[in-house]
């Protein structure tokens, strides 16, 4: 038996997966893509746009005392702790944003007048300085369940009392989720995201509708002729 024929030989005892009559591996590939792309990219979007303040029913309170933890860079998720257990809630507005719980103005230029802080020239951060000062004090938060995602849900903040004073106000937190409304918003995030949406979109059709694909390689004619 010469070298061509082992070679066919091997080439048709190899074993082939496939579904719906595409190669298995790429098409999955595709459709992983796919998948992640809306779940990380447009679904967020799309319940941010959806959501709005809650109704009282929807409204519950957790008391305790305040006390907070870095997440990243200048960037602080809030909580309390309870005779049970030290439990955190959420203030980001968008699955992909930062926990930034936008505390009534007054209190951070409070903040800002006793360290001389001058904007981007602070010489401390105002928030941390800000919190340290909450840590352990009787707190009350009120907050929700937002869907971020699919899967994703959180208790997202929307009050929070310390000592009996307002620090976070209802009005803040639904200044924050009709910003995220603006059409100006979703306009530009849809404008930087298309390029990467239009080659995902081709790379997959290539992918899927390509008949040509065996083991995830193009045939030409000749050798498609061979394989049958």
């Amino acid at each position: 038996m010469d070298n061509n024929t082992e070679k066919n030989t091997g080439s048709t005892t190899k074993k082939r997966y496939f579904i719906l009559g595409r190669p298995a591996v790429p098409l999955l590939i595709a459709l992983i893509f796919i998948y992640f792309f809306l779940y990380a990219f447009y679904t967020p979007l799309y319940f941010a746009y959806v959501a709005k303040f809650p109704e009282k029913d929807e409204i519950h309170y957790s008391e305790g005392l305040f006390t907070f933890r870095p997440v990243d860079r200048q960037r602080y998720q809030l909580g309390l702790i309870t005779p049970a257990k030290t439990e955190f809630f959420a203030c980001k507005t968008i699955y992909f944003g930062s926990h930034l719980c936008e505390v009534n103005r007054i209190h951070l230029e409070q903040i800002d007048e006793e360290l001389g802080n001058k904007g981007k020239f602070s010489r401390q951060d105002t928030r941390t300085v800000l919190y340290k000062r909450w840590q352990g004090k009787p707190a009350r938060i009120a907050w929700f369940n937002q869907r971020y995602n699919i899967f994703s849900t959180e208790r997202r903040i929307v009050q929070i009392i310390i000592d009996g004073k307002e620090v976070l106000s209802n009005k803040r937190v639904i200044d924050s989720i009709n910003f995220k409304k603006d059409k100006w918003y979703f306009i530009v995030y849809i404008i930087v995201s298309s390029p990467l949406t239009l080659l995902i979109a081709l790379l997959s059709k290539r992918i899927i509708l390509n008949q040509n694909l065996v083991d995830g390689e193009p045939l030409v004619d000749g050798e498609r002729n061979t394989k049958n």
